[in-house]
């Protein structure tokens, strides 16, 4: 999940329009459709205006990201575990990850 489908299922939540959170956190519409439609990037003190217009508190925000983030690792953790050729996919794991780093 995104950052901006995140704030659309807040604000639907909260049941406010783009609008009125607009309103509330002094950004334009347009602004608030292309962030929750993932078209515009968000610096930290546009999204805290928009956690503090809907009353969210920022951990609270990103909670169900990094769930998602440790279910997932939870899953690739158990699966390389039964895999019998787990050494191999640890090191070739390990190989991209040190690619990613150059």
């Amino acid at each position: 999940m995104k950052i901006g489908e995140l704030v659309r299922e807040y604000r639907l939540s909260k049941k406010l329009t783009q609008q009125e959170l607009a309103e509330k956190s002094d950004l334009s519409l347009p602004f608030i459709n292309l962030i929750e439609n993932n078209r515009r990037n968000l610096s930290v003190d546009t999204l805290l205006k928009i956690l503090s217009a809907m009353d969210i508190d920022p951990s609270d925000f990103f909670r169900p990201l990094s769930e998602t983030s440790d279910d997932n690792l939870q899953l690739l953790i158990e699966k390389i575990q039964l895999n019998k050729n787990r050494t191999e996919i640890i090191d070739l794991f390990l190989n991209i990850l040190n690619l990613n780093e150059e």
